[in-house]
């Protein structure tokens, strides 16, 4: 049986102290977490309730489904819009900058009010981005291997467990559920 071209899936990042994320709890107490909240989520309990209880990647608020990740499979079309997607959101950060700039040197707007400003700004950027990436897609290649190993093979619905490894899966425990 041969891999969908695309996957969508929702994950749960359970991390500890040791790695990047520094979560606050030990690396056993995080393999334990990860056990229960597969386990929670085998049995049918709201996927995205488990997420914003226990993931240590960041969700916005309000956001009705986090950790959703669109991923291309090797091969699979769609990096091109991946990329003018990242193009699109860079050039307007370039652009926003430039503008605060202007502003700042007619004295329309003070430096603390810029930086709020930019601020907010970055905030909306970092919303539109996350938004961009679970529609346009990102490619595996580009996404730690334990996504693709763990998403690729699962079924529509089903939940599966990407382990923590320093290769595949060096953040932590991966909860993944696949979408479509």
């Amino acid at each position: 049986m041969s891999e969908p071209d695309r996957v969508l899936l929702q994950h749960c990042l359970i991390s500890f102290r040791e790695t990047p994320v520094e979560a606050p709890r030990t690396r056993a107490e995080a393999e334990t977490l990860a056990q229960q909240v597969l386990a929670r989520a085998r049995a049918g309990e709201d996927f995205s309730g488990l997420v914003r209880a226990h993931s240590d990647d960041d969700a916005a608020d309000g956001d009705p489904r986090p950790g959703l990740l669109l991923v291309l499979n090797h091969g699979a079309r769609g990096d091109e819009e991946f990329g003018r997607g990242i193009s699109e959101l860079n050039a307007r950060a370039e652009r926003h900058s430039k503008q605060l700039e202007q502003r700042i040197e007619s004295g329309e707007l003070a430096v603390e009010e810029a930086e709020r400003e930019m601020e907010a700004f970055i905030e909306s950027l970092r919303t539109d981005s996350d938004q961009a990436r679970a529609l346009c897609g990102f490619p595996r290649a580009a996404l730690i291997p334990a996504f693709g190993d763990v998403g690729f093979l699962l079924a529509p619905g089903e939940v599966g467990l990407a382990t923590h490894d320093e290769r595949s899966s060096p953040l932590g425990w991966h909860v993944i559920k696949r979408l479509e």
